[in-house]
Formats: structure tokens, C-alpha cells, sequence
């Protein structure tokens, strides 16, 4: 029987010691601090390669029994409300440049599991915390008092509920500007001569839906229109339907058959590309043509857009830059401790996509 050789982790001073550097310079960038402490990068670079070859890592246990950081980051999320996958992918390259990893916690189940979640988080000594769900009106009250107990969590998306008097002080998050995205949709739609703009979202538990539709409303009451509630779809308040079902072609014609047969819309906004390549395929289904009888605008502008025929207008949430404003805002928690007040809050402009559904 063959013998698997494994090789063991290597101590930074030996990686001190074949580079020449001194310790102390190894530990700082094998700890993330390089920057911190002004490292010549390419020193930084050499160091993380020889540490690569030796196959170092640190033991986490260890740093934390002498007070250092365990360069992990907790992320909360929830895959059944969860943000634009793209957001994740983004930040974990960001904080794998920082030599930092993230530990995902999948909040799911009941209050009880989302806490043990938590806790995990605590017990293995992460340094900071990244919040992908909070705002569900069924765990808010849950979870935003445990988020509080941590020193440095970043938010995506403001929190809100819960209970008031254990909210987060001084909350640090980042977030798009959700009534932007609701208002370049419609103005759009009105921009191109569009007479009956529908709406159609998932639900409204979420404040990205409610500013969307708070933006639906007062663009088209600026223009002069009149609100129609028939022109606004919500899969959660349609009757034996829940948001978290999937969107499907029966639910799609279903949505032409109400907002274009019956009611006449002749633009539809939806709440992401998903809803929207659906739509569009039934409205070819029941005979129309997209844009010219219907026009069609979604959000998020996923990579399925541009494969879409016609290829999807569709408002982008900028996902690079909420990736990047919320890991700078988390490294600076990490390096300071804190997040001067001008700089808690950022919020990130969407942008309009313009393509040939629309």
C-alpha cells in the first residue's frame, strides 16, 4: 500500500530565513498587514511565493491564543434571498489579495440554526463579518442583535427592523441605490413612448422591492399618469404562490396573459433577468413582439442578457464597485477599528444598459 507524503506547515521564520528577511517583516505580510505597514510590494510578492512553495499556513488556533488575527471573515447569507452572486465572487478575489479567506455561513432553517451560525463565527475567532442577510422580516429581529455583538461587521444593504433598542450604533454598510434602479426603468419606458408600464417583482418584504415600486409610482405620478394597481405583478401575492418559487414558463405566460392581454401593457419592467428571459419568451409564445408591441427592462444586467433574443436592457447594480466600496469599508475596520462617520454609508448609483428589448 502506497504512503501519501504530506508535508508539513511550514513556520514563518523558516521563510524569513531562506528569503534573509527578518521575521518580523515575514509575519506582517503573511498576516495582511503589508500595506499597513508600508512593504515594498515586491517584497510582499516574494514573501507570499516562497510561503506558497513551502506550503505555510497558519495556524489559527494558535494566533488566536496570542492575541493575533485569524485573517478569516465571516458572510452571512441566505441562497434563497440572496444578493447578486457576482457580490461574493468579487469581494472573496478582493480579500484573497489581502491574504484574507471568507468562511460562508448558509442562514437557513429556523431562527435557532441562523443564531448557531453566528455563534460558529464567534468560537472560531473571525475578525470581522460580512452581512448578506439581515433584513428578512422573519430573522431580522434574530439576527441584527447578534450581528451587534461583533466588533466589525460591514452590512450589504442598510439594516432595518429588528428590535430597536439593540440596532447596530455607528452601522457601517454599503448598498445600490435601490429607488435609482426603479426610476432609469420607467424613465426609460416613458422615454420610448411607452403608454401602459407594468411591473413585475417577487415580492415586497425587502426594501430593494419597496423603492423600486416607490420609484415605479412617483415617476409615473411626475409624468402625469395615473397608477394602476392591475399593472403591478407580485409573485408573493399571487394566490397559492410563495417568492421562493421558481419563475417558470406557466408563470410567465401567466404574466403576459394578465399585464398584456388583459390589461394592455405595452412595457414591463422586472425585477431581474431571470423574470425578464422568461417573459420575453412568452411574449413570442402568445404573438408579441419584443420591443415593438412590449418593451422589456430588467435589473442586475447578468451575463444571460446579451444572449437573450433581443438582448436585455436591464439597469446594473454595479456590482464590481458595491464589491469594492464594501471590502475597503471592511478593511478599514480591520486596520482602524473603526469607520470615520462621513464614510458609514455608501451607496452605489446604478446604470441604465440600453440593448434591443426595450
Amino acid at each position: 500500500m502506497a504512503v501519501r507524503s504530506i508535508r508539513k506547515n511550514i513556520p514563518g521564520a523558516q521563510v524569513a530565513m531562506r528569503l534573509g528577511l527578518s521575521p518580523t517583516t515575514v509575519s506582517m505580510v503573511l498576516n495582511g498587514q503589508a500595506e499597513r505597514y508600508c512593504i515594498a510590494k515586491a517584497t510582499a510578492e516574494r514573501i507570499k511565493a516562497e510561503a506558497k512553495k513551502l506550503n505555510y499556513r497558519p495556524n489559527m488556533v494558535a494566533r488566536q491564543l496570542v492575541g493575533k488575527r485569524s485573517n478569516a471573515v465571516g458572510v452571512l447569507i441566505n441562497t434563497r434571498a440572496a444578493a447578486d452572486p457576482r457580490l461574493l465572487q468579487e469581494m472573496e478575489l478582493l480579500a484573497a489579495d489581502r491574504g484574507i479567506r471568507f468562511i460562508v455561513g448558509h442562514a437557513v432553517g429556523t431562527r435557532d440554526r441562523v443564531s448557531e451560525y453566528l455563534d460558529d463565527f464567534h468560537s472560531r475567532g473571525v475578525d470581522g463579518l460580512i452581512s448578506i442577510f439581515h433584513n428578512h422580516p422573519d430573522y431580522s429581529k434574530t439576527v441584527l442583535p447578534k450581528l451587534a455583538q461583533f466588533e466589525r461587521v460591514v452590512y450589504y444593504e442598510k439594516p432595518v427592523g429588528g428590535t430597536a433598542s439593540k440596532t447596530p450604533k455607528n452601522v457601517c454598510y454599503v448598498e445600490p441605490n435601490f429607488f435609482e434602479v426603479g426610476r432609469l426603468a420607467v424613465e426609460h419606458l416613458i422615454g420610448r413612448g411607452r403608454r401602459r408600464i407594468a411591473m413585475v417583482l417577487n415580492h415586497l418584504l425587502f426594501p430593494f422591492a419597496r423603492d423600486r415600486l416607490a420609484a415605479y409610482k412617483e415617476v409615473l405620478k411626475g409624468a402625469g399618469r395615473q397608477i394602476d394597481d392591475r399593472l403591478i405583478w407580485v409573485l408573493d401575492q399571487q394566490p397559492s404562490m410563495c417568492w421562493t418559487d421558481p419563475f417558470t414558463m406557466d408563470t410567465a405566460l401567466r404574466v403576459v396573459d394578465e399585464l398584456v392581454i388583459d390589461q394592455g401593457a405595452d412595457g414591463i419592467v422586472l425585477v431581474n433577468d431571470i423574470y425578464a428571459a422568461w417573459v420575453v419568451a412568452a411574449l413570442r409564445r402568445r404573438g408579441r413582439r419584443v420591443p415593438n408591441d412590449v418593451a422589456v427592462v430588467s435589473c442586475n444586467d447578468l451575463d444571460i442578457g446579451p444572449l437573450i433574443d433581443p438582448p436585455l436592457t436591464a439597469v446594473s447594480l454595479c456590482v464590481p464597485e458595491l464589491a469594492r466600496a464594501t471590502m475597503d469599508m471592511l478593511f478599514e475596520l480591520l486596520d482602524h477599528d473603526t469607520v470615520p462617520k462621513d464614510r458609514r454609508a455608501v451607496v452605489i448609483k446604478p446604470k441604465l444598459i440600453e440593448r434591443a428589448s426595450s
